[in-house]
């Protein structure tokens, strides 16, 4: 990939990240960080099922299904990268916890400044891949892209509350279009390694969305909604952060064509559990 399409990807991606957090902190009302605070437990097993399971479940299947090593360190960066931006609207319309989905969703993105490095340096370590991720760039990036945005647009909403609510709807839309522009550009710069993942490659992501789903239902245990909030949370990775880190370092550029199946695979996936969790509730 040439070094332009690099940047391209890298400064879109940062810029959809950026522009997606601070909208999120844009919308968040003080009742949305308290649902996760009355239920401690709830709050253990979340961060257990999207932090370290969904990881150890990646490993697992690295280990199992030994994939090519561009597959291999593409799972290990999705794994290592909570908060998707779309789940929330995928929740939402699944029939999930609201109130829930958001919590948890702030919540991870705030910690993603240590469990995003944290979980990159010992997943290579453990899968003897040398990614040559400085965990400390990493973290720094993190801090720049999510948790400024988000203490920043908390502060705005704030100060000017009617601002706030009246941008922060077109802002995180215009980081969706951002970011659906970024996995354009992956798609059709890279569509020739994209048609050479094989088989096995496939295999590696399928198993590792099931995981997760299964990760997230069996932890929620209990209530449908939570069940369906956590699967889904847990499942969907956050693509743009994935392609922030792959993106920064060049050598590990063979990595980006698995986000685009990872998309549609997570995206099938979900609507099967969705169904699913939609015929159990009826």
């Amino acid at each position: 990939m040439a070094d332009t399409i690099l940047i391209i990807l890298q400064a879109s991606a940062v810029a959809s990240i950026f522009t997606y957090m601070f909208s999120r902190g844009l919308s968040v009302r003080p009742g949305d960080l308290r649902y996760l605070e009355k239920r401690p437990g709830l709050l253990l097993r979340s961060l257990l099922s999207i932090d370290v399971f969904v990881p150890l479940i990646a490993m697992m299947v690295i280990v199992l299904m030994v994939p090519a090593r561009a597959t291999a360190i593409g799972l290990l960066i999705l794994a290592s990268s909570p908060a998707a931006p779309l789940v929330l609207r995928k929740i939402a319309k699944a029939g999930g916890s609201k109130e829930y989905a958001v919590s948890l969703h702030i919540l991870l993105a705030a910690l993603a400044i240590v469990t995003t490095p944290a979980t990159l340096a010992l997943l290579s370590e453990a899968a003897s891949l040398r990614l040559g991720i400085s965990s400390l760039a990493v973290a720094e990036q993190l801090g720049l892209s999510i948790l400024v945005p988000i203490m920043a647009g908390m502060t705005l909403r704030w100060l000017f509350p009617a601002l706030a609510q009246r941008i922060s709807g077109p802002l995180e839309a215009l980081s969706n279009v951002v970011l659906a522009l970024v996995i354009l550009i992956v798609l059709l710069s890279m569509y020739p390694l994209l048609l050479a993942l094989d088989i096995r490659s496939y295999l590696a992501i399928t198993l590792m969305i099931s995981g997760a789903v299964l990760a997230g239902h069996l932890m929620a245990a209990g209530s449908p909604e939570e069940q369906t909030t956590l699967a889904l949370e847990s499942s969907s990775r956050n693509v743009g952060l994935a392609l922030v880190i792959a993106s920064t370092y060049a050598p590990l550029e063979n990595a980006l064509p698995i986000l685009v199946p990872y998309l549609v695979i997570s995206t099938f996936l979900g609507l099967i559990y969705i169904r699913y969790q939609k015929r159990r509730m009826v």
